[in-house]
């Protein structure tokens, strides 16, 4: 890597690109945040999306679980009540009432940097 003196931002060579792009997957860090309170999980629903956010990561990004780069957990109220299940993913902030499943694993893997170019 090369700092570009007129302008102060480091800047890099074609060849290293690659290699920072892995180095920032490396760094991402997710935890989503399921809600469990009594509104989210009327009938069950927050700990079911909660069942079902497990088993769905768990297969789209092991190493991440594993390496604790992504983190599940639970939250009694995130003070986003709506009638559905929410959830939240930190550091961002964004909040999902009732998510798709792929669609919440995608925003992961763009979060993680799964989409680096």
């Amino acid at each position: 890597m090369t700092r570009d003196n007129a302008l102060g931002d480091c800047c890099l060579t074609h060849a290293r690109a690659g290699e920072f792009c892995a180095a920032m997957t490396m760094a991402a860090f997710v935890r989503l945040l399921v809600c469990v309170g009594p509104n989210c999980d009327a009938e069950g629903q927050g700990r079911r999306l909660l069942s079902q956010a497990q088993a769905a990561l768990a297969v789209a990004f092991p190493e991440a679980l594993a390496d604790g780069r992504l983190k599940i957990s639970t939250r009694d109220c995130l003070r986003l009540c709506t009638r559905d299940p929410v959830v939240r993913l930190e550091p961002s902030g964004d909040a999902f009432a009732d998510p798709d499943i792929d669609d919440l694993t995608r925003e992961i893997g763009a979060a993680l940097g799964e989409t680096c170019n």
